[in-house]
Parts: C-alpha cells; structure tokens; sequence
C-alpha cells in the first residue's frame, strides 16, 4: 500500500507526499501516526533503506531539473525565446522551482542525521548517504543562489524565517558534511564492482564531490587532493564507446560516479530506482528515425533539448567532425539522413514508413538513396516544422527502443537505461582544471588527455584554462555544467550574449531535400545582465521570509 510522509518544510510548514518512482519505493511508514524520534531510533535496515529513497527520488527530481533547465540557458542549446534573458521575474526566471527541491533533500537528510540510530553497517552507510546529498544539494544551492540560508539541523518552529548564509560558512559545512560521508561510505571493491553496491553513493563519490566543490569555491591546492582520490583509485575509467552512455551498455560501468537505478525488478539495487523519462525525444511528428530509436508523439520531448548551431560549429572547429564524441552527441540534417541509412539498411526493403512507402519504393520511382532518405526523415507532413531547432538534432541521452520497457501507450514507456549523476569524465576535467599551475599540472595533462582521446582526438603536450574549457564544452553537453561554469569563470557576458534573442523555427521540405530556417525576434529580450549570474531567490519565499535578501538586481 501506497504511504504517506508529512513533512514541515523551510519558510512554513508545507505538506509533501513522500512518493518514489515506484510502488516498491513507496512502502514508506506514515510518520505523522509515530513519534517520528521513536520511528528513527528503532528503525529497521529495510525501514531505513525506504528513508535513504526518499531522499535518492527527490535528488533525481533535482537533477533532471537543473539538467534541462540550466542547459536552456547556454550557448550549447538552441534558443527557444521563454528565457530569463526575455524579461523573466522571481516568479517566472528559470530554476527557481529547484530551490525548494534541494531544500526538502536537505530536510530529508538532516532527519536522517539527527535521529536515525547507527547500530548497524546498513545504517551507517545510509547516514554516509544522508551527509552526501546534504552537501550535493548545497552545492547546488551555494553555485545558484550565492548566498542561500544554512540551515544544518531539523529547524524548529522558532527558526523558521533565516537570514541568508556566507560563503565561507556555507563552503564549509559542504566539506564537513562530504568528510563525514568519507569516514561512513564504503568503495566499491574494484574495477566492474559497482553493481554489487548498487547505484548508490560510495566514498569515492564523496571524494569527488568534495574536489568539485572546493574548485567551485576556488581552491585548487584541497580540490586536487580530493579529486586524486578518485583518479589515483584506480576504480574508475572511461567507457571505450562514447556513444554507450545514457545507454542499457553503461550501466553500473566505472565512468559512473553515481546513477539513478532505472531497473525497476532488482530489490537490490531499490534504493535509487527512477521512472527515467529524461531524455532527448525528437517529436514523432517532426522527424522519423528507424532503427530502434524512441519516437513520442506526446510532446515528451524537450524543445531546450536542441543543440545549438554554435555548438556544433565549436566542435566541428575543434576536429570532431564524423568522431566518437560528435556522433555520440549532435547531428547535423546530413548527420541524421546518413545516419537514417545506416539505421535502415536492414529494414527499409520491406518496412513501411508512416505513408506506406519504403526505401526501395522511392528509390524505384529515380530518387537517390540520400534523398529517399531525407524524404522518410521528416515524417508525414508536407512540410514539418521543428520548434526551437536551429537543424541540430542531439543524440545523446537518446531513448532507444532497445532500452526501454514495453508498455501499451507510446507516452508510457520508460529507460532501462541507468541515468549518471556524475561520470568519471568530468572528475578527470575537473582534476585537469584544478591541478594547472600546480606541481601536479603533468598528472592534470594525463587527465585531461584520456577524456580528448576517448572522443577521438589527438593527446596534447601542454594545455591551459582555455583548453579545459573547451574540452569540458564537448564533453559535458546538455549534463548540466555549462551554464555555471561559464559564470564561474566570468565568461558569461561574452558566451551567452545572444542566447534567447531568437525563436526557431526548422521546416524541412521533403520534395526537394532541403531546410529552411525560421527566426523571430524574441520579445522582452534584453541580452545578458550581470544579475543572471544568480538565480532569484523564489517569489514565494521572500513572501514567506522577512530575513531573506533577494538576490542583486532582482525586485
């Protein structure tokens, strides 16, 4: 049966369900009929282990929120109008919904610190897990919001209306909580030995985030020394096929740090299970794909999930054309007709499209096997239109048919696909970045050459800030990173000058095999402002909170 946690949330006491992603997660005791201290205290492991979801599901919700609606914000992702940078308010500005969302993990988590008893390893671990994503949803809140309140503890009705945090404190109690989930987490046993803890958190995963998060704080001497935890580990790699992630092939692989479960049958592994529905969909309506690739036709795809134009220049300007990671990422229109070949040599011989034709059929009627091609890519309109896409289509964290589980309705299929929460990739960028300057600059080079070769690329002999930046550009699109690193390293007003100025619109012609490119000026546009380097605090909370200083430049 279905339970219910009732939960006193920060700024007022608000009611949250405390559902998860499945019915299996959501064998959860109803609090509010126990003394919630006595409930913890004598908790069982299993009880526990419900708690620990909990806090696994609402940083998924996190996750897939900051994902899509910090990379809507970048030179990376087509622009799409409905932007801040188009006259946004603190009731309508992007992000803000996160805010509250890390807040309840962060009350999650502190209820778990506070009261549930470490008597045995399950419960210790799951303590370790509490002071872990207390800090990831920190970190989150400290890159986004500046100076968000600390609140370290379970407040009590008294406490309800806190001021705004400092930096230095609000760093600091990042690292102490990611040294507490240290000295509780346990590693992984070696290379391939993931899958026997699950996708759960491990110490190494503390190590990294705490490296990640000393960088954002600008300390590079602490961040090299944690983040060569990990690399210096020897658990971790990367997966030799870079089209293979956000894939069934990835799953519990070394190059995840962490993941969200998607295997809804494994009892195991329950913990961190996910609905992952988070993935680019290219709408059935706009353009067809064979070969196994999800199409929905119930707008479950994401109109920010286009790549950029710009994008796919810079990589096309580093040397990727037609390489691991380009391929595994954006496709050009010309991408995707060769790709559609590819795709169909074993089925368009007999295989109907939507209007009942096949390869072969138009290619008896004269056209050439890449214009039959282009005609069956686009679908079933005389003229389709794709909204907010400058004709670069992203393949990455693209749902495939052999990935998902069958279900009756096309808008209700899922991923078996786990989804990462960081991968090994970045650490070694971010050991790249932080180790420059350093005595440890060699082993930075290392680093960062394992991911370029990865991607298909030449190894380089020496390297600067401008080189990580670039190579974390390629490497990390649409993962949620471009948006606050770029702030971080005051590159903003430069990179981000013309994103939301305009409107896409891409129509493609089936008769003649070609595009044409639609822009509309966006209303209310007003460019880049030195206020969007942090995200408004919400509306709602500065109502509920006297003590709450909003964010410079927002009213």
């Amino acid at each position: 049966m279905k339970k219910i946690i009732s939960i006193a949330f920060l700024f007022g006491v608000l009611m949250f369900t405390g559902t998860s992603c499945t019915n299996q997660l959501d064998d959860i005791d109803q609090l509010g009929a126990l003394a919630t201290n006595s409930y913890y205290a004598n908790a069982t492991d299993n009880q526990a282990l419900s708690l620990i979801t909990s806090v696994y599901s609402s940083a998924w919700t996190a996750t897939s929120n900051l994902e899509s609606g910090s990379q809507s914000l970048t030179d990376d992702a087509a622009d799409y109008g409905v932007t801040v940078y188009a006259g946004a308010s603190t009731q309508t500005a992007a992000l803000t919904s996160s805010f509250q969302t890390l807040y309840l993990i962060n009350y999650k988590c502190n209820m778990i610190i506070e009261n549930l008893t470490e008597n045995t390893d399950a419960k210790k671990q799951i303590v370790g897990e509490a002071y872990f994503w207390r800090a990831w949803a920190y970190m989150n809140l400290i890159r986004g919001w500046g100076t968000p309140p600390l609140v370290d503890h379970v407040l009590t009705s008294g406490e309800l209306q806190p001021s705004n945090g400092t930096p230095s404190a609000l760093w600091a109690f990042v690292y102490t909580s990611l040294q507490e989930a240290i000295n509780r987490l346990p590693s992984k046993a070696g290379k391939n030995g993931q899958i026997a803890l699950g996708a759960r958190v491990t110490k190494e995963a503390a190590y990294a985030l705490l490296g990640k998060s000393y960088l954002l704080a600008g300390d590079k001497d602490n961040a090299v020394k944690a983040l060569s935890e990990v690399v210096n580990s020897g658990l971790y790699g990367l997966l030799s096929n870079f089209s293979d992630l956000y894939t069934i092939k990835g799953d519990f692989s070394d190059e995840y740090l962490w993941e969200f479960n998607a295997q809804d049958d494994d009892n195991d592994n329950r913990a961190t299970e996910a609905r992952i529905t988070y993935y680019n969909n290219w709408r059935a309506e706009n353009i067809v794909m064979p070969g196994g690739c999800h199409l929905s036709g119930f707008n479950q795809g994401y109109s920010n999930a286009f790549a950029s134009k710009d994008f796919y220049d810079f990589l096309i300007a580093r040397g990727e054309k037609g390489k691991a990671r380009q391929m595994g990422t954006v496709w050009s229109i010309d991408d995707a007709v060769q790709m559609f070949i590819t795709l169909s040599k074993d089925e368009y011989k007999n295989s109907p499209n939507y209007e009942g034709n096949t390869m072969k059929a138009l290619m008896d009627q004269g056209y050439t096997e890449k214009q039959a091609a282009s005609m069956l890519l686009w679908g079933s309109y005389a003229s389709p239109a794709v909204s907010q896409c400058e004709g670069y289509l992203p393949c990455k964290k693209y749902m495939w048919h052999s990935d998902m589980y069958p279900a009756t309705l096309d808008k209700d299929l899922y991923s078996k696909a786990n989804y990462p929460g960081m991968r090994y990739a970045e650490v070694l960028l971010l050991y790249a970045e932080a180790a420059l300057g350093t005595s440890s600059e060699s082993a930075g080079l290392t680093a960062l050459n394992e991911v370029r070769q990865r991607a298909g690329l030449d190894a380089l002999g020496t390297y600067t800030l401008q080189t990580v930046k670039d190579e974390k550009r390629a490497e990390l699109w649409g993962e949620g990173e471009r948006f606050f690193d770029v702030i971080r390293w005051g590159d903003a007003a430069t990179n981000f000058a013309n994103v939301g100025k305009y409107s896409y619109v891409l129509r493609g012609n089936k008769a003649d095999y070609s595009t044409t490119l639609l822009a509309e000026p966006v209303d209310g546009w007003t460019g880049w402002q030195s206020k969007y380097a942090l995200i408004p605090f919400p509306y709602s909370e500065m109502q509920l909170n006297p003590n709450l200083t909003q964010n410079p430049g927002w009213d």
